[in-house]
Parts: C-alpha cells; sequence; structure tokens
C-alpha cells in the first residue's frame, strides 16, 4: 500500500506541477506577484515529487533484497543528494507560502492606502531570500548539523533514539515551520477581517487570494500529523514504530505536493486562460511556420523558373551570335560517298525516272526553285550535305533508277 501511494504521489506530482509551471511562466499572459509566487511554489513541489519518485525507483529495484544495498545507500551520494532536496523543496514551498499570504494581505493594504501593490521586482527579491534560507537550512546536516544518512529514507529521523544532533534539528524545522503556519494564518484573519471592513474595489484578482487560502488550509492540514509525530517521539508519549514513519515521511509528507497543483488546475480560472492562451500562440506559430514553408517553396519555384528561362535566352543568345548561323560561313559537312544519304521526304516513282537528279532535289526542297526562275541557294555544292530542312539532309548524288 505505502509503495502504491508513492508511486501515485510521485506520478501526480511530476505532471501537475510541470503543467502548472508551463500554464504559469510560459503563458503570453500578465504575471502578477501572486501568480509569480504560486508558480514558485510549483517548483518547489516538482522537486519534491522528485525525491518521492527517486525513493520509489530505489524500493523497486532492490525489492526484498535491500538489506544488501542499504549500507551502501545511505552512505553515498544519492542519498545526501535526495536529503538535500527534500528538505529544501519542503522548507521552500512553507516560506513560499508564507509570502504569498504576506504579499496578498499587503497587497490589499497599499492598494486601499496608497492606490498601488507592491511591484513584481520586491517579491522576486523576497522569494530570492526566502529560496537562500532553504538553501541554508537543506546544507545544515552536509555539515555536520544533523544526519541525512541514518535512515534509508534520507531525512532526518525524528525517533527518540536517534542521534541527538539529527533530532534537535527535526524539532528545530517543526518549529520554524509551524511558527509559518502560525504567521500564515494570523495574516489571512486580518486580510479578511480588512475586507469584511470595507468593499472590494481595490482588490482584482479574487481568484487567486482564494487560491492561496486552499492552499494554506490543506498544507496546514497535511503538516499537523507530522509535527505530531515529531514531538510524540520526542517527549516518549507513545512509541512510534519505523512503519508508520516511513508511511508519514513517503506518504503524507509529500502529499501537499500533489494536491497543490490539482487545487490550480481544477478550480483555478486562470489556469483555463493561460491554457487557452498558450493553445492558440502554438496554433498562431504553427501557421506562421506553414506560410513561412509555402513562401519560401514559392520562392524556389520561382527561382528555378527564372533560371531556367535565363539558361535559355543565353543559350539563344549564343546560336545567334556563333559563326553557324551565317550560311556564307557554315563550315561544311562531307559525307562519305560510299554511303550516300537518301532524302526521307522524297519518295522515287517509275514516272520521275526522266527527270534529273537535281530537278528531283529542287522539288523535295521548299525554298529552291529550277534555274531561271528564281535564286538558287549556294549552299549547295558537289560532294556536300547541306541541310535544307531541320533534321533532313540531302545528297547531291541521287540515282534517278532506285
Amino acid at each position: 500500500m505505502v509503495r502504491l501511494g508513492m508511486w501515485l504521489v510521485s506520478l501526480v506530482s511530476l505532471m501537475g506541477n510541470s503543467l502548472l509551471l508551463v500554464a504559469v511562466f510560459g503563458s503570453p499572459s500578465y504575471l502578477s506577484p501572486v501568480k509569480f509566487i504560486i508558480g514558485t511554489i510549483s517548483g518547489t513541489n516538482l522537486l519534491t515529487g522528485l525525491c518521492t519518485g527517486t525513493l520509489a525507483l530505489l524500493d523497486a529495484r532492490t525489492f526484498g533484497e535491500f538489506a544488501l544495498h542499504g549500507a551502501q545507500w545511505e552512505m553515498g551520494a544519492g542519498c545526501q543528494a535526495t536529503g538535500f532536496l527534500s528538505v529544501l523543496a519542503s522548507e521552500g514551498s512553507i516560506l513560499f507560502l508564507t509570502l504569498a499570504a504576506v504579499q496578498c494581505s499587503v497587497s490589499v493594504s497599499c492598494a486601499r492606502a496608497y492606490g498601488k501593490s507592491p511591484s513584481l521586482g520586491s517579491v522576486q527579491a523576497a522569494a530570492v531570500a526566502c529560496l537562500a534560507i532553504s538553501f541554508a537550512i537543506a546544507a545544515l546536516p552536509l555539515i555536520g548539523v544533523g544526519e541525512y544518512g541514518a535512515t534509508p529514507l534520507c531525512t532526518p529521523s525524528p525517533l527518540a533514539d536517534g542521534d541527538p544532533s539529527t533530532l534537535g534539528f527535526m524539532v528545530a524545522l517543526i518549529m520554524m515551520n509551524s511558527l509559518c503556519f502560525l504567521v500564515i494564518t494570523g495574516t489571512y484573519i486580518k486580510l479578511y477581517w480588512d475586507l469584511m471592513k470595507g468593499d472590494f474595489d481595490s482588490i482584482w484578482d479574487c481568484a487567486m487570494i482564494k487560491h492561496v487560502a486552499w492552499l494554506i488550509f490543506t498544507n496546514c492540514l497535511l503538516y499537523c500529523p507530522v509535527a505530531f509525530l515529531t514531538f510524540s517521539s520526542l517527549l516518549g508519549l507513545f512509541p512510534v514504530s519505523e512503519e508508520v514513519v516511513k508511511s508519514v515521511v513517503l506518504v503524507l509528507l509529500p502529499l501537499p505536493s500533489t494536491i497543490n497543483p490539482l487545487l490550480y488546475i481544477i478550480f483555478n480560472p486562470h489556469f483555463r486562460e493561460d491554457l487557452r492562451l498558450l493553445l492558440t500562440k502554438a496554433h498562431l506559430h504553427h501557421e506562421r511556420s506553414m506560410d513561412s514553408i509555402s513562401v519560401d517553396t514559392e520562392k524556389s519555384s520561382y527561382d528555378s523558373t527564372q533560371a531556367l528561362v535565363s539558361f535559355a535566352t543565353e543559350a539563344d543568345t549564343v546560336y545567334e551570335g556563333s559563326p553557324t548561323s551565317n550560311p556564307d560561313t557554315m563550315p561544311r559537312i562531307h559525307c562519305p560517298t560510299a554511303v550516300p544519304l537518301v532524302p526521307c521526304q522524297i519518295q522515287m516513282k517509275a514516272s520521275q525516272e526522266s527527270q534529273k537528279p537535281g530537278e528531283n532535289l529542287l522539288k523535295s526542297a521548299p525554298g529552291l526553285t529550277p534555274k531561271g526562275q528564281g535564286p538558287r541557294s549556294s549552299g549547295l555544292e558537289a560532294n556536300d550535305c547541306t541541310p535544307f530542312l531541320s533534321g533532313v539532309y540531302h545528297s547531291p548524288a541521287v540515282s534517278a533508277n532506285p
């Protein structure tokens, strides 16, 4: 059951947060400060899903044989990296959620008092500060304050019989996170109190304020069992088995990383608008690409046609300017006398035996007339083959008797 929960939490977290990040940062719509913080929370939730997926893959790889690989995994760099990313993601998610609550309250107050809200640049600077604090907290076990390899889960163990520094580190995290949730709760109570006293004209994005309220409620509700388990183990109120710790750490602790993106995707109207804009942008980009391909194809076809026309024009110019186009300078082609060429358009009949060979030749060639009726071509001489018609050569030595 725990294995199935691990795989389900990991897959839903990875797919849901990836889709949310694309919708928030890839959409051409306006990126408000609250929307930016929601995107950063989704980024930390994506890291949580990645760490849970890593543990699920390890469990599937060493199923029934973890005792042979447990020590190697706990002392290796993979466990250290997984623990570092897990603590970084969990602390970053809580700090970013605190920033979102504070930003909503300050934005409403500033809009009512000064007519403007905090800029996106100031919110981004605060987000960088929250990320730096998360890095510092996650790096403490790497320098000896706490330990990531105490358990195969690669997280600081909340058990009382663990290392004192590890237990102290876990208690400090629980107290700091509880303080953050108290600040979040107080901030939103003040926000709703202010809204009840005035009108909603100063609020332009009520959907994001409601979404942050849903995030606060679900994250606080799911974080309470983790805090209760830690303090119960510290005080020794009742014994806590490793199976309970494994179920809480692997399923319940990363569960907000699965629910947070689903709340945004299902209930927030900004997601549907961003998705519609993304699809419209992709459709326009596809149409522009197809138009560009069509223009390039037409241009290449036009260039090929122009090249063929230029080639034909140059060929005609060369032919007209060549010496062979002048009949006076045309080189004479000597045909061998052994194989006389017979005109293909001349049919020798028995009734034409009395005619002279020269007259038969003149009658077969248009444009030539017998002697005395017009000028005779100067290209006709003995032992020469002169092309009177295109593709037809006439021989002067044509026998009257075929």
